[in-house]
């Protein structure tokens, strides 16, 4: 079982208004839903950064749609993941700046 179909309709997105958003059509997203075509990786990523959920909760192995952390965090992911996606890419542009060094850039430092 996933959880597909009753996130996209949480914001009332269309079968192939959700496929514009992962580059799919509207036959693939229905396939998804109804479990006749599997998720593959880039695909389940894509979702859960569309959804800001975890994989674990996409695919309804878990009922915590976020990784547990404190209360405060909690509450700034989930009004982050409450805004419309345009605004979400805007503020992680704002962000980018702030992001923590990945490994290999720091290495290279």
């Amino acid at each position: 079982m996933n959880r597909i179909k009753e996130l996209r309709q949480e914001r009332g997105w269309k079968q192939d208004e959700l496929g514009e958003f992962i580059q799919v059509g509207k036959g693939s997203v229905s396939r998804y839903e109804s479990e006749v075509r599997q998720l593959d990786p880039a695909t389940i990523h894509a979702l859960c950064d569309l959804f800001g959920c975890t994989a674990d909760y996409l695919l309804g192995r878990s009922e915590n749609r976020l990784p547990v952390i404190n209360e405060e965090d909690g509450a700034i992911l989930r009004a982050y993941h409450a805004l419309p996606l345009e605004i979400r890419r805007a503020v992680d542009g704002l962000m980018e700046p702030y992001k923590p060094a990945t490994e290999s850039e720091k290495k290279m430092a």
